[in-house]
């Protein structure tokens, strides 16, 4: 229990002598009165004693039946009868104001435990008589000072060695504290929740105690408002997608967690979805294309969109020789299936033969087969294209920190590392700045090492490329991206075949009209594109792409909503 004490006039009369271990779990909490009986000796008696209540007006509902211990089998209690108790709820439990959440992981796990607990014990052989033998113990326990020790110490030591004793017999895992805690808490009250929350009272009032814990809860709500609770080991366009299925009344069921693999089910209306946006909609050779990069240049190129000129290595040696055809122009090399911008280097002016070497021994780690072509001069816009419309564009900025004039690189990484949005492995809507090799290498090309002090205000790139997944910022930029270049994207996506798309399209002036000859290039196209970077951009509107990705599954929303 948690509920030590009540703010003045809480009740009418004065007739609870405060402070107590819980007001709600005792007689003068959320209680119905002495006449309302009912029986847990069978179901069916159960079943008759509520419906009797309520015939007598001893209860309004049966849903107004406030026992410690509830059955469920349906949404009537006759439903019992027909199909079994699927389910017990626990009723009468004060919330922990000291977690987040009003419950710790500790505590389901007593319960758990205690429940178990419960079946293995032999019942009394008066059923109802035990649960009013209960309720009466019950009544003592929470109307005691909550820093006293119970009367009932000696029972509570047995029940806590039984339990230990089972857990030990039927070899569960348990956490090796629980007991501690437990008989910690036995011999001390003042380590109780109750006790906790009375002795912080103390200091100030229940009243203050409460909202300064509500305050920090909600200033820890906030620091990360993208994710889902309870989900947040999932990537992050899974959980969004979770999130906006729920508020829109969809089913949604974890079919694989560690795959991001989910079943959406509205009435009779099922979708399987991957990865957030990996549906039925497109088929899997569509899938085989964009994933190699050789194949998607090579089918763009063919419908008459720009792509950069290279050539697909399988060796590193292949790779070194060729060395002398790129070393004097603006190339890029990249391995080529992986995505999220790993293994990738560019080279805007000439690069040394030892440069170049590190390059294709990166991007070797990162595949089988790599890609050095053309570098094409612009900026880099992702498109994300869904059933034939451009829904987001976002400016992705490489990585980089913003100099002051007195710590270094390394120092700044760190600073701009504590952004709350930044994180690892896509389960935050930035990724975490590295120090690796390629940094390294992007910082030699500039004159700079990760000790270097840069000049108040300048800005220091450490990647060329502007992946999201390697530290860069994001922008959205979707208002202000021409129309036609718009097209362009969706019809490049359109000769790929796939619905869903995030293609990467190279514009030098998007001022100048996309007919221009070599006003864009396409680089990359990506059947997976991440969309929580638009829906949490570093800078700009939210693009909720997850919505639009529900309705597209589930056009019978839309229809319901415009009648």
């Amino acid at each position: 229990g948690s509920s030590p004490s009540s703010e003045k006039n809480f009740f009418e009369e004065d007739s609870l002598k405060e402070v107590v271990r819980s007001i709600r779990s005792s007689k003068y909490g959320y209680t119905n009165s002495n006449d309302v009986q009912v029986s847990y000796s069978s179901i069916q008696n159960y079943v008759s004693d509520l419906s009797l209540m309520v015939k007598r007006g001893l209860l309004s509902a049966e849903r107004e039946f406030y026992s410690p211990v509830r059955l469920r089998g349906g949404h009537h209690a006759s439903d019992l009868e027909d199909h079994g108790i699927s389910y017990i709820e626990l009723r009468n439990i004060d919330l922990n104001p000291f977690e987040t959440y009003g419950f710790s992981y500790e505590q389901a796990e007593f319960l758990h435990l205690f429940l178990i607990y419960l079946l293995w014990k032999d019942e009394g052989e008066n059923c109802d008589e035990w649960v009013k033998m209960g309720d009466f113990y019950t009544d003592i326990v929470a109307l005691e000072h909550p820093l006293e020790h119970t009367q009932f110490e000696i029972e509570a030591k047995n029940m806590i060695n039984e339990m230990e004793q089972l857990a030990e017999t039927l070899n569960l895992t348990i956490s090796e504290t629980l007991f501690v805690q437990l008989r910690e808490m036995l011999m001390d009250p003042s380590k109780t929740l109750a006790g906790r929350l009375y002795k912080e009272s103390e200091k100030s009032s229940q009243g203050q105690v409460a909202t300064s814990i509500a305050k920090e809860n909600y200033k820890k709500s906030w620091d990360k408002p993208y994710q889902l609770a309870g989900f947040t080991d999932m990537e992050l366009s899974t959980q969004i997608l979770m999130f906006d299925a729920i508020q829109q009344g969809i089913q949604v069921e974890i079919l694989d967690r560690q795959d991001q693999f989910l079943k959406l089910k509205l009435k009779d209306h099922v979708e399987y979805v991957k990865n957030g946006n990996m549906t039925s909609k497109d088929n899997y050779v569509s899938t085989l294309i964009m994933e190699n990069k050789t194949v998607t240049k090579k089918i763009l190129q063919q419908h008459g969109f720009r792509v950069p000129k290279g050539e697909e290595f399988q060796t590193i040696e292949q790779a070194l020789r060729s060395y002398d055809f790129f070393a004097t122009k603006p190339f890029v090399v990249k391995p080529k299936t992986t995505n999220y911008g790993l293994g990738i280097s560019i080279f805007k002016e000439d690069a040394s033969y030892k440069d170049y070497q590190q390059a294709i021994t990166l991007a070797f780690k990162e595949d089988s087969s790599i890609l050095v072509e053309e570098f094409l001069n612009g900026t880099e816009y992702r498109f994300f294209v869904l059933n034939n419309r451009v829904y987001a564009v976002l400016l992705r900025i490489p990585a980089n920190v913003k100099g002051d004039g007195k710590h270094t690189i390394e120092e700044l990484v760190v600073q701009k590392n504590r952004d709350t949005l930044r994180g690892r492995d896509h389960r935050t809507p930035l990724e975490t700045i590295q120090l690796g090799e390629l940094e390294n290498l992007m910082l030699k090309a500039q004159g700079y090492g990760t000790d270097s002090i840069p000049e108040n205000d300048e800005i220091v790139y450490l990647r060329e490329n502007s992946n999201i997944s390697t530290g860069g910022d994001s922008i959205d930029v979707t208002d202000h991206i021409p129309d036609d270049y718009k097209k362009i994207a969706v019809d490049a996506v359109s000769a790929l075949g796939v619905e869903i798309c995030g293609i990467d399209l190279i514009i030098e002036n998007t001022e100048v009209p996309a007919t221009n000859k070599n006003a864009y290039g396409i680089i990359e196209a990506n059947f997976n594109p991440s969309m929580y970077m638009h829906i949490y951009p570093y800078k700009g509107e939210s693009r909720r792409l997850t919505m639009h990705i529900i309705h597209y599954l589930f056009p019978e929303l839309l229809k319901n909503q415009s009648n």
